[in-house]
């Protein structure tokens, strides 16, 4: 990362990170929800940028894979890629958050796994932005080096251990577990843990902005910026830019 840093408003996060996901190959919904979930890493104070970076380079490479399907087995539900490739944060994550949301309603506990995922931390804020109540949900994975990670969420509460910059910026790809109302104790991180509150970091968020790498925002907007139209006479003609006889600069 190259330690000049950026401040974003959240309508900007929401705005320019939507955009990004459709620069590198996903639909617009697929990008609300990446933008959605950007917000939450920044509650937790991560740099939502570098954090989504190495999802936006996996899809737009071909290196990660849009294709999942899920498979009961004895006792876990199994998130799998289609094709051998490392499954695609981008649509893993809002996957995983809605069957989450379907099997609390339930009140019972759950465990599914996923493949190989390009940037784990965007299945913790997925989760996260979805809100899902009266549930405690605990993530774990290996990270490239060192301890594992693992992340509880209960509520307002978001309890980590074991991250580190490098599995923010630079993930290596990883196998899931994802635990919902598991048995006690078993959610918990192993210590040191850092202890966020989803709505205290919102609050910081709105009142002072989120910073971002310079180097990683570059790397967004490079993906933003695929999805515009070239200002030309035909796009124009087209319908593209301002209507009513007004210009783009009106």
């Amino acid at each position: 990362m190259s330690g000049a840093m950026t401040p974003l408003s959240l309508n900007e996060i929401g705005f320019y990170f939507t955009r990004a996901a459709v620069g590198a190959g996903a639909p617009f919904g697929i990008g609300e929800d990446l933008a959605e979930a950007s917000k939450s890493l920044a509650y937790l104070d991560i740099d939502p940028a570098a954090a989504a970076l190495p999802a936006l380079h996996g899809l737009a490479s071909g290196g990660s894979s849009k294709s999942l399907s899920f498979d009961a087995a004895a006792d876990f539900v199994h998130l799998r890629g289609g094709d051998g490739r490392v499954l695609s944060a981008l649509y893993a994550a809002p996957a995983i958050a809605d069957r989450l949301s379907i099997e609390a309603g339930g009140r019972k506990a759950c465990r599914l796994r996923l493949d190989d995922t390009d940037q784990p931390l965007l299945i913790v804020a997925a989760i996260a932005a979805a809100g899902i109540d009266a549930a405690r949900i605990a993530l774990s994975w290996p990270p490239g080096g060192g301890d594992r990670v693992a992340v509880e969420l209960e509520g307002d509460i978001a309890t980590i251990a074991g991250l580190h910059e490098a599995d923010i910026a630079a993930p290596a790809p990883a196998p899931v577990e994802v635990v919902l109302n598991g048995a006690a104790g078993e959610a918990v991180p192993p210590p040191p843990a850092a202890t966020k509150r989803l709505a205290e970091g919102r609050r910081r968020a709105v009142e002072h902005g989120v910073v971002v790498d310079d180097e990683a925002w570059s790397g967004v907007m490079g993906y933003f910026g695929k999805c515009l139209v070239p200002t030309t006479a035909q796009s124009r003609d087209a319908g593209a830019g301002a209507g009513d006889g007004l210009t783009d600069n009106d």
